[in-house]
């Protein structure tokens, strides 16, 4: 399943985005097994059931990584907000060649503002 003929990704920097395990001095914690963490947000103007392959040039994203993704509506100056249109994240697929997939559903009639915020651990 692709994502609607009309979706559109944004071009977008948050203040945080590069924050990766080198960028924030992230170490692995002697009690886990965690090496990296990596945290980045994206934008897309989308609506209905889609997928829609990220990818994030400077995370180390494996097919075995864990990766959590929230989505929420935003406004026009990128502020979440409890708007009336519902969304969900349905999947989440990590590939070996360092991007990912998402399926999601926002339920909305057009094209509405929505972030991906994520988090990869490995």
């Amino acid at each position: 399943m692709a994502a609607s003929a009309d979706t559109e990704e944004e071009v977008f920097e948050s203040a945080k985005t590069g924050y990766g395990a080198e960028e924030a001095d992230v170490r692995a914690i002697d009690q886990t097994n965690i090496t990296s963490i990596f945290w980045a947000q994206k934008i897309l103007r989308t609506h209905g059931t889609g997928a829609w392959v990220f990818g994030f040039p400077n995370a180390d994203v494996r097919a075995d990584s864990q990766v959590s993704v929230s989505l929420t509506e935003i406004d026009t100056n990128n502020i979440p907000f409890l708007g009336p249109a519902t969304t969900q994240v349905l999947n989440v697929v990590p590939h070996a060649d360092g991007t990912m997939t998402v399926r999601y559903h926002v339920g909305w009639n057009s094209n509405i503002r929505v972030l991906f915020n994520f988090i990869i651990a490995n």
